[in-house]
């Protein structure tokens, strides 16, 4: 939720027909299912999710490591799943938790519609005890064709340009060609995860047949989570759709009033 100390203004939600927005993504982790590898234990919630996500294939998860040379993915650990016919929708099935990814998004009524929806599958077919961890994530890659350079993007974002960190004043001689920052925070109703960096490539990997996005970029990768344990309760519309809030007026912040946000409207 917005605390009231927060320093951001409250922005009205618009949808911008440029949208930056690469992937959504809000998952619940739990427990490991003792069972998840027995034969038939997934048929019924395979089934249920059949008609709105048909496509169901297994691929190992994926973890990116920003290096010298760019942003680099290594495997991880199997994961099942289960795809909107056009890929724009995708349901990750684990041993430990359920994501529901978007690459589509427009607004937060259908997110939460959808994923609300997917966890009173989980709690029907598989039984999940407890919820270890919630949370939401929006992945935008801004690219923009004066934002080749550093400096490019340093003029773009204006007075927001001390997102850049270190070099933004020309402290150090020479090009830079790499930044990334993180910062977390904690708050009343969760942690607050905020990476942001002029990279190039992408940090976001295709689904289907589609090719990886190439050439420079900056990232704006908001995560807000609650990794309190709870009783697993299907009813996340209400933290959803706060978290949303707060992730939206900080994306909005960011990408201020300017040139940049201008190209967000699709005005040239």
């Amino acid at each position: 939720m917005m605390d009231s100390r927060d320093g951001l203004p409250r922005y009205e939600h618009e949808v911008f027909p440029a949208a930056p927005l690469e992937l959504c993504l809000v998952q619940v982790k739990y427990p490991p299912l003792a069972r998840f590898t027995e034969e038939g234990y997934l048929s019924a919630f395979k089934e249920a999710l059949g008609e709105e996500y048909p496509l169901a294939t297994k691929e190992q998860s994926m973890n990116l490591i920003v290096t010298p040379q760019g942003v680099t993915p290594t495997a991880g650990s199997e994961l099942l799943r289960f795809a909107s016919i056009d890929y724009s929708w995708s349901v990750v099935l684990a041993n430990e938790f359920v994501t529901l990814e978007s690459r589509r998004y427009r607004e937060i009524t259908d997110f939460v519609t959808r994923f609300a929806a997917i966890l009173r599958l989980v709690a029907t077919h598989l039984h999940p005890r407890y919820q270890l961890r919630f949370g939401l994530r929006y992945v935008n890659e801004v690219r923009h064709a004066h934002g080749q350079t550093y400096d490019g993007w340093r003029a773009l974002l204006g007075d927001r340009s001390d997102l850049l960190g270190l070099g933004t004043g020309n402290l150090l001689a020479g090009t830079v060609e790499q930044t990334i920052n993180e910062l977390r925070m904690r708050r009343a109703d969760g942690t607050l995860l905020l990476r942001h960096g002029f990279l190039e490539g992408t940090t976001v990997l295709p689904v289907g047949r589609a090719a990886p996005k190439s050439g420079p970029f900056y990232l704006l990768d908001f995560d807000y989570y609650d990794d309190t344990t709870v009783d697993f309760d299907p009813a996340i519309e209400k933290r959803m759709t706060s978290y949303n809030t707060v992730l939206y007026n900080i994306f909005r912040w960011c990408v201020g009033d300017g040139e940049l946000y201008h190209s967000l409207q699709g005005q040239p």
